[in-house]
């Protein structure tokens, strides 16, 4: 199965993709913030599962954005009528800085993959949950 998350920005979204067969998760595009063309670029990859990061707040609560994300997943689910969940994201996009930086990307190029990056490492958590026994 095609699976891919998305790293929900009110600008940008970060896209990768994975096989489930293969597990490997492959940062794959950063599109603008509009669920149609969103929506377009995951029916034209053959995606059948999405998992959008949830942005909680560092003591667990959810705020306002998680309120954004929850209607931006909602929106796609009738969209595309295909499995969407919500996953934990705290500190996805930190991480995903920290290994561009170690992997000397420049600010430039850091900005435009970050956001792919975060996704990816967020399907990677994804899929360690789904095989966890």
């Amino acid at each position: 199965m095609r699976i891919a998350a998305l790293d929900y920005g009110t600008k940008r979204v970060g896209v990768a993709v994975a096989h489930t067969e293969v597990g490997i998760p492959l940062p794959a595009a950063v599109l603008p913030n509009d669920v149609e063309q969103i929506a377009r670029w995951l029916e034209r990859e053959g995606i059948q599962q999405v998992v959008i990061g949830a942005p909680y707040l560092m003591w667990g609560e959810g705020g306002e954005r998680l309120r954004e994300v929850e209607a931006f997943a909602e929106q796609l689910r009738q969209r595309l009528n295909i499995p969407v969940a919500l996953l934990d994201e705290r500190l996805t996009t930190q991480e995903a800085e920290r290994r561009l930086r170690e992997g000397n990307y420049t600010r430039a190029r850091r900005k435009q993959v970050v956001d792919a990056v975060a996704a990816a490492l967020l399907l990677e958590t994804y899929l360690q949950r789904m095989r966890a026994p």
